[in-house]
């Protein structure tokens, strides 16, 4: 299950949290998260692999999966 994949790590709930508000850019993803930017691109890439998240122009937003999975786990 894709929830899973965000639960297991806290950086990709941070990022999913983010994103499920607003569109950002990575910079800005590791500004808001205190996460280093090398690795807010490497969860980033995970998220898209997942099909969690998409990015256009260099802005990252979460997906409708995304979102359903991000909502699995707050109940």
């Amino acid at each position: 299950m894709k929830a899973g994949s965000i639960a297991s790590n806290p950086g990709k709930l941070k990022i999913m949290n983010l994103l499920a508000k607003k569109e950002l850019d990575a910079g800005r993803i590791a500004k808001n998260t205190r996460i280093p930017l090398n690795i807010v691109k490497g969860l980033l890439d995970e998220l898209e692999k997942d099909g969690l998240v998409e990015q256009e122009e260099g802005s990252y937003r979460a997906t409708e999966e995304g979102i359903k999975a991000l909502k699995s786990l707050k109940m």
